[in-house]
């Protein structure tokens, strides 16, 4: 048998060897910049999600002081509309009605205001306070009163609520069903793709 020697002797060979170790040498470089760039774009977007949870406790924050400031106002101008003449005469205001719907939402532990505000953004915009708001606009726009209780899973089981002319949550405080429905039981709730 003819003894070729050593493969590297072959010019041709010892060539492609040296631009396979460049490549190789090369590829190591890039790699160590990716893993570099990798662990900067890491640190950015945890510091990313720490201002962004920041921020949600922020919004928080601010919602819920607006919700208040708002049932606030609400509650001094009906109080104001109470006195004068027609306290006098012992009439009651209008909207005698639809102020202790309100009052019964608000007391609900099913309604939180703040976070109405946050799911709703048309109730922010609408300026009522975001009880007034859940009466008048939520069973028939589906909105939920807070996180623990969806109006349209509500709703369906108990068309009779939409019958009686009662805001859902009032509807299942009244028939002592608050805990018969979750956003668990809602197909699609405006609230559930609720981010920040």
């Amino acid at each position: 048998m003819e003894n070729r020697g050593d493969e590297t002797d072959d010019p041709r060979v010892a060539a492609r060897l040296a631009r396979a170790e460049k490549a190789l040498r090369q590829s190591g470089r890039e790699l160590k910049w990716w893993q570099i760039e990798l662990e900067h774009t890491t640190e950015s977007l945890q510091r990313a999600r720490r201002q962004r949870a920041r921020l949600r406790e922020q919004v928080d924050t601010f919602s819920d002081a607006l919700a208040a400031t708002l049932s606030r106002a609400y509650w001094a101008d009906r109080e104001s509309r109470g006195t004068g003449v027609a306290r006098l005469v012992g009439r009651r205001p209008s909207g005698e009605r639809e102020a202790g719907l309100v009052r019964q939402v608000e007391a609900s532990g099913a309604f939180d205001g703040g976070w109405y505000l946050r799911a709703h953004p048309q109730a922010l915009r609408s300026g009522l306070s975001p009880a007034l708001h859940y009466v008048r606009h939520g069973n028939a726009k589906r909105l939920d009163p807070g996180p623990s209780f969806s109006t349209a899973a509500y709703l369906e089981r108990h068309p009779e609520a939409t019958q009686e002319d009662l805001p859902a949550l009032v509807h299942a405080i009244r028939h002592d069903r608050l805990g018969e429905t979750s956003h668990d039981d809602a197909a699609a709730s405006p609230a559930s793709d609720l981010h920040l």
